[in-house]
């Protein structure tokens, strides 16, 4: 008996290891960070474990980030003298590129099949949503409404729609816009309503309004506030992958919580400075 055990155990221990070898990695959130004890220094922008550990520098200078779909690289912002602009670089923080290059240009998200960017544009007068490849090359104008401010857009997972938040109609709501016909229609009302992330179904997006994270049926319009604690200053929600959990900055902070509200973690220290806009 003892031969067949060994072989059992060989057998359980390879399956095993070829478990943990086929395993996907964890998925990282990243985040921005400004140094409380040198406020005037560059933001920072790293990446972390939901359990809060493994924290990676990724470039400095940055903010704004947002995964590709793959989640091989991160596009983000730079408003660093002769830096601005829209970038991308690898997961780790290495290759960065420079995507564009007009003071302003921040608030980047990916199209579901990592070939375009869209991103926020400022002017003299407001900003505009604005889409550019991911691979390199000439942005072109999305979206344009001269007497309104058009923001922080996120494009959908079966990339025929694109939410984001506007002024048009005197306060700032979120807006969903068809791809194909260009007709947006307002989601929220209320008070103001900020911050929009498409859940992975589709059909759900997370917001910001009064300091609470809140989440919209995309198609019947149902709000539903969740429970994010103390004080009453979260904003910037990012769902996980698998849709289970949001994360969120509050009070300077990164946490996590359940999708359904509740299970609050903090990802971050007040000791690494004020830390904020998560990406899952």
């Amino acid at each position: 008996m003892l031969p067949i055990a060994i072989v059992g155990l060989a057998t359980a221990s390879a399956l095993s290891w070829t478990a943990a070898a086929a395993a996907p990695p964890e998925a990282r959130i990243v985040y921005r960070t400004v140094r409380l004890s040198a406020p005037a220094r560059p933001p920072e922008l790293y990446s972390i474990l939901p359990s809060g550990q493994g924290r990676r520098l990724l470039v400095r200078g940055g903010e704004q980030a947002a995964w590709s779909p793959k989640r091989k690289r991160i596009a983000f912002a730079r408003g660093v003298v002769r830096k601005e602009g829209i970038w991308v670089m690898n997961a780790d923080g290495s290759a960065a590129r420079r995507l564009t290059t007009s003071p302003g240009d921040g608030e980047p998200t990916w199209s579901p099949d990592g070939r375009r960017i869209v991103f926020r544009r400022s002017s003299t007068t407001n900003f505009d949503l604005w889409v550019v490849p991911a691979a390199g090359g000439r942005a072109t104008r999305l979206l344009r409404t001269p007497n309104a401010n058009e923001l922080d857009p996120d494009w959908s997972p079966d990339g025929k729609r694109i939410a984001f938040q506007s002024s048009r109609g005197g306060q700032i709501q979120i807006w969903v816009m068809s791809l194909s016909s260009k007709v947006a229609r307002r989601l929220t009302s209320g008070t103001a309503s900020f911050s929009p992330d498409w859940a992975p179904d589709g059909r759900r997006i997370a917001y910001m309004t009064g300091g609470r994270i809140a989440i919209v049926d995309a198609n019947t319009r149902r709000v539903r506030l969740l429970p994010t604690g103390t004080p009453r200053s979260a904003d910037d929600p990012a769902w996980s992958p698998d849709g289970r959990r949001i994360s969120f900055q509050r009070g300077g902070q990164v946490l996590t919580m359940r999708a359904g509200g509740g299970g609050l973690r903090y990802l971050t220290r007040a000791a690494w400075g004020t830390n904020g806009e998560p990406d899952w």
